[in-house]
Formats: C-alpha cells, structure tokens, sequence
C-alpha cells in the first residue's frame, strides 16, 4: 500500500468517526445553542423585571396605605373641627343637658376616628384615653367644666393631628419617589434588556450567516480551482459543522484527484521506461550481433598473429609487434556489448527471486557508460552473502537507475569536483538493505521533506519531472519495502532500499 493510499484510508477513517465529534457542533445544533442562550437570556431577563415589578407593586401598596392613611386623617379632622364647633356652639347654651348630648355624640365621632388612627400612629392613644374620660363625665356628670375639658383636649388633639398631617404628607412624598424611581428603573430595565436581547441576537445572526457566506463563497472558489487543475495546499477547514465536512470533502476530492493523476503519471512513466528499454534492447541486441560479427573477425585475426609470433616470431616489427593490445581492446568492446545485450534482455513484469549483487552490478555496469559517470568514481561494496529477495527485476533496475542517476547529479554539482558514489548492500534481519550513497551537494531539511513529493524536483526545468523518487517510493512499497533518505546540506546523499527477504518455499 502506498503512503498516498494510507492517507486516504486515513482520512476516511477519520471522517468515519468525525461524526460522534461534530454532531454536536452542526448548523442545526449552532442554532439550537443560540435560541437556548436567547431563551436563558429571557428568563433572566423575565426574573429581573419580575423582581423590579414586585418592588413597584410594594411601592404602590405602600403608597395606596399612606393615602389611606391621610384620608383617615382628613376625615378625623373634619371631625374634629366639627367637634369643636359644636362644643364651641353649645358651651353658653342656656339647656345644658341638650348641649352636652350634641358634644357627646360629636366626641364619640372624633374617639372612633382616633381608635381607626392609632392602629398607624400609637401616640393617639393618650388622646383616645383623655377623650374616652371626658366622654364617660359628659355621659354621666354633664357639667360646663366637662364642656370646657372636652373643648380643651380637642384643641390639644388638632395640634397632634397637625403633627400628624405632615408626617402623612412626608410619608406620602418619600413613597410617590420611591415608586417613580421604581417605575424609571423598570422602564430602564426593561428597554435595556430589550435593546441588548434584540442587538445580541441580530448580531449573532448576522455574524453567523456573514461567516457562513465567506466559507460557503471559499469552498466554491476552491471547486473551481480543482476544476481549473489546482492542486496545491488544501483548503484550511475552519469549522465543524456540515460545511466543515464539505470542506473536508472537497479537500479529500482533491487529494484523490492529485493521487489518481500521479498514479496515472507514473503508470505512462513505467510504460514509457518499458517502451524505451525495450526499443533500446532491441537496437542494443541487433548494434552488439552486428558489431560482434566484425569483433568475431578482428580477435580471429589476432589470435592467429599472437600464435604466428609464439611459432616464428614476428621479423618486421619486433617489439612492437603487439596483437594482444588488439586482442584485448576487441574483447573488451565484445564485453561491453555482451553487458549491454544482458541488460536490454526483456524482463518478466511478475515478482520472483532476484539475485540483487547481480542486478547492482548489472546495472552499475550499464549506467557507467553514461558520460556523466566519466567524471566521478563508483564503488562497489556488495555482501557476498547476500540472500534473494522477490521483487519484479525491472522495478528494481528502474530504482536503482533513478537513485544513480540522481547521485551523478548531484555530485557532478561539486564546485571542487572529486565527485564519489558508493553502492552497497549488507543484510539487516528479515531485510536487505541497498544503499547508493554520494558526496554531492545535498539537500537541506526543508527540501528533503519534500523529496516524495509528486512534481516536486530541485533540477532546473526540462532535466526533471518530479516524479522519479515518487515512482521509486511506489515501486519499493509495492514491493514491501521502504525507502529512507538522510542528506546534509555540502556533505551529501544516502538514499537506503530496504527489502523483505524472500521466503523460499521447500520441497518434502
């Protein structure tokens, strides 16, 4: 399985259980924590304007008691001016008995209004006693001196009642206040929580769909650019919410657009390098028959020299008579074109056992007449012990070519030039690990995250596509393997393929 196949099971898995996670956060439930804070901020709302208009209510009970009060008390003096009057009428009244009946009813009058008074003002009730005194003498020993006493504790009582007059009044006052600032704090408290209730929620509103519009107006724009070939970072998923799931949507899309695109750039790739290497086998098979034949010849000849100059030596040109020079430079062409023939031999395109020394030097051999590999030094140091492994061999011939390639490049990019490569392979456990090591340039941390990276190259346009350590990384993970770069910026490059053991079936 592939890196980029992991991530989208990956991602999947993690959109599997996104749901359990934004459930809570989706639009519905947005709305439904909005007119739950609306509904909590109603209740208080409704608890504190309940409490101000418990304190109006108590304001106008009070109110309503004092006014009351002051009409008990106006009706009381109205009975005892009236008292007075008639106790001022009949004080020189010639028949006594008739006068003093008309003062009694009058005082009874004036002691049933003080009795109603004293329950709110208790100080009346010395004046409710004296009067009730004085009443009880009229009743039983009317006389001119009850008259007189009578008259006199009404004249103290109008006094008192004056007293009692202005503490009404003030009473009256302090209470008409105290109930107009209750009734402007309510109407305060009421508008306040109106205004703050009505700008809170439109304000959320507004705010929720403004947001909503610039995300639903990103998500458009990034599908046009998907369609438009876009497929750069993805697009930042900044809520959790439907919408945020569509972003996540739109962001798996593109990554599986960018994954499917890479697939099918690096299937023309492999097919391109089977097409090519099997144009250049057949021209390399048919360029080695016709050069062989000639080579054939020219070591026919020579060899016949070597053994006429062993038999009679050779008279004319004596020392310099050298056919083994000849003998040498045509087998060794004879060599390169038999490497060139064994490398271009179509390979099978199934996994089976692979020899991987064989293969290293295979194609250490055949990449070594690149012009690029005149100038630098390639090393072998191959594990004779080397298990097999089960790969298909022309994968790993492509691997190996792409990671030679590479380290050519970069060391021929040296300013001082000495240019090295070193191929290795050793045994690690259950693995086979080949490395190709250089001491070119190197890669700094930044760029070597980026190495895997389809479309992602350090060569200058036109020498690279991007798409060879990406092809390899496929190709080893298809395999079962893995592939590990470590790189220093001036020092230089190792790129490690490491492969799981074959598994050899026995016979019984």
């Amino acid at each position: 399985m592939t890196e980029n196949e992991s991530t989208l099971l990956e991602d999947r898995h993690a959109e599997r259980r996104a749901p359990a996670r934004r459930s809570s956060s989706s639009l519905r439930a947005k709305g439904f924590w909005v007119l739950l804070g609306f509904f909590f901020f109603t209740v208080v709302s409704g608890v504190v304007i309940s409490h101000e208009r418990g304190i109006l209510f108590d304001a106008v009970q009070r109110l309503a008691e004092v006014n009351a009060q002051k009409e008990q008390q106006v009706s009381l003096n109205l009975a005892v001016a009236r008292a007075i009057l008639v106790v001022n009428d009949n004080y020189h009244a010639p028949e006594l008995e008739t006068s003093v009946r008309a003062v009694v009813l009058e005082v009874e009058s004036v002691i049933t209004g003080l009795s109603r008074l004293e329950a709110n003002f208790p100080q009346v009730g010395d004046d409710v006693t004296r009067l009730r005194g004085v009443f009880e003498d009229l009743a039983v020993r009317p006389s001119k001196a009850a008259v007189a006493d009578a008259r006199a504790n009404l004249n103290m009582l109008v006094i008192e009642l004056d007293d009692i007059s202005r503490t009404i009044e003030a009473r009256q006052k302090e209470e008409s206040l105290r109930y107009q600032s209750t009734f402007d704090r309510l109407t305060l408290e009421w508008t306040a929580f109106a205004v703050t209730g009505l700008v809170f929620l439109g304000s959320v509103i507004m705010l929720f769909v403004t947001r909503l519009t610039w995300d639903i107006g990103r998500v458009r724009q990034r599908a046009l650019e998907i369609v438009g070939g876009y497929r750069g970072q993805p697009l930042p998923v900044t809520r959790h919410d439907e919408l945020g799931e569509l972003m996540r949507a739109v962001n798996n899309m593109q990554h599986a657009l960018r994954h499917r695109e890479a697939q099918l750039d690096l299937s023309r790739q492999q097919q391109f390098h089977k097409d090519k290497m099997a144009t250049v086998g057949s021209l390399a098979a048919a360029v080695a028959h016709e050069i062989n034949n000639p080579l054939s010849a020219i070591i026919g000849v020579a060899q016949n020299i070597v053994d006429l100059r062993e038999e009679h030596g050779c008279q004319e040109r004596m020392q310099c008579c050298q056919p083994e020079l000849i003998l040498e430079q045509a087998r060794r062409v004879m060599h390169i074109t038999r490497h060139i023939s064994e490398f271009s031999v179509p390979q099978s395109p199934d996994p089976e056992l692979v020899d991987l020394n064989m293969l290293v030097r295979s194609t250490a051999n055949f990449v070594s007449f690149d012009r690029r590999f005149r100038l630098l030094a390639l090393v072998q140091d191959l594990d004779p012990g080397l298990p097999a492994v089960r790969a298909v061999p022309d994968h790993l011939t492509q691997i190996l070519m792409n990671l030679l390639i590479n380290a050519a490049d970069a060391s021929l990019d040296r300013p001082d030039g000495g240019g090295r490569i070193m191929v290795s392979t050793r045994r690690e456990g259950d693995r086979v690990r080949v490395s190709v090591a250089d001491n070119g340039i190197g890669m700094d941390a930044q760029t070597l995250a980026r190495v895997f990276d389809e479309y992602f190259s350090t060569k200058p346009a036109g020498k690279g596509t991007g798409l060879g350590l990406s092809l390899c990384k496929t190709l080893i993970e298809q395999a079962g393997g893995a592939i590990h770069l470590t790189s220093e910026a001036g020092v230089g490059t190792t790129a490690s393929v490491d492969l799981p053991v074959a598994e050899i079936e026995t016979i019984a």
